[in-house]
């Protein structure tokens, strides 16, 4: 029964992230309340994808946890931006699904770039998105995230 609450709030998730994904907004949150674990990863997820979207070094830093924040410094977030470019601008982003693993959540999203060629014409690309998250002193804490 559980795996089906939450294979339907998935697919709500999921539906509404369609409409998230070609405005280029952060992801909506899913409405299950009986998994507010999966509920703010993937709140965390789209602000994470959406600091990058929108070069927020201080929105990133709001979304991770302390260790993390001397890891990422805002030389190394202008820098893993700068490695973007080749991939053109975020145009957009949905969470896709989870990944069944012990004790973390594994949390991935299809994320859409699109950058002009040579002669102008647009090319889009996409990108996988991973961010595992797990319960750290019964808050919800991110563990690491990047592109695959």
């Amino acid at each position: 029964m559980k795996h089906a609450v939450i294979a339907a709030a998935v697919l709500v998730f999921a539906l509404l992230c369609a409409s998230c994904a070609s405005s280029g907004g952060h992801a909506p949150v899913a409405t299950d309340s009986a998994d507010s674990e999966l509920e703010r990863s993937l709140e965390l997820g789209g602000e994470i994808l959406a600091s990058f979207r929108d070069g927020d070094y201080p929105r990133l830093l709001r979304n991770i946890p302390g260790p993390m924040k001397s890891v990422m410094t805002e030389a190394d977030f202008r820098t893993s931006r700068g490695n973007m470019e080749s991939l053109g601008d975020i145009r957009g982003y949905e969470y896709a699904f989870e990944l069944d693993t012990p004790a973390v959540r594994n949390l991935i999203w299809r994320v859409g770039f699109e950058r002009e060629d040579s002669e102008g014409e647009p090319v889009a690309q996409d990108m996988l998105f991973r961010l595992v998250t797990g319960t750290v002193d019964g808050e919800v804490k991110v563990l690491s995230c990047g592109f695959l």
